[in-house]
């Protein structure tokens, strides 16, 4: 009877031991995952590009004052946005739509021209630069992606 009960509680020592190694491997997994999840949102956002990759499509951008100047039909693929500030104040610039939501992580400056790189897949999307406290609208732009 002995035997039978040590062999039980073995056999559930053991058990609960695997089950501690499994859960251990799945959070070492899922703390991975959002590891690497981070790392490409921290590459997406870390540094402002100045030069459009020479594999992407560039698109001319000017923004002003609640006005921006641009394409409104683009072709679907890799999108560099050079976009230049001929504002008067620092203007930040935003694309957004079909799981896309990608703007500079510091504004341009009056006469600076800086690239934001975009993937866009066929949809509709909107180009605009942010509201700020003392405009009452942000200048948009309605873009069609084919």
């Amino acid at each position: 009877m002995f035997v039978g009960l040590i062999a039980t509680a073995t056999g559930q020592v053991v058990d609960t031991a695997e089950n501690v190694a499994h859960s251990a491997v799945r959070g070492a997994k899922n703390a991975a995952k959002t590891v690497a999840h981070g790392a490409k949102k921290a590459v997406d956002t870390v540094a402002d590009a100045l030069t459009p990759d020479a594999d992407a499509r560039r698109v001319d951008v000017t923004i002003r004052e609640n006005e921006i100047d641009m394409p409104t039909q683009l072709s679907s693929g890799k999108t560099a946005f050079v976009v230049k500030n001929a504002g008067k104040t620092a203007q930040n610039f935003e694309v957004s739509g079909s799981g896309v939501d990608r703007k500079f992580v510091t504004a341009p400056n009056p006469g600076q021209t800086k690239v934001l790189h975009v993937n866009l897949t066929p949809g509709k999307y909107a180009a605009y630069s942010p509201e700020k406290a003392e405009n009452k609208g942000a200048a948009k732009v309605t873009l069609r992606v084919h």
